[in-house]
């Protein structure tokens, strides 16, 4: 899955992007876990499958 693949879906189950981290990386925040959690936006390339797992119960 790439970087925008996985932002659409978490923007239709209510996630946000709360500000900017360093370099291409984003942090997001989870309504459902009430969490934040960092997310790379390296354009089209591959999220790493171990974090798209860690990602899927938010």
């Amino acid at each position: 899955m790439k970087s925008s693949e996985l932002i659409r879906k978490l923007t239709k189950a209510g996630c946000y992007l709360t500000r900017q981290g360093k370099g291409s990386h984003e942090i997001w925040y989870s309504p459902i876990t009430q969490k934040e959690f960092v997310i790379p936006n390296h354009g089209s390339q591959e999220i790493g499958k171990g974090l798209e797992k860690k990602i899927a119960g938010i």
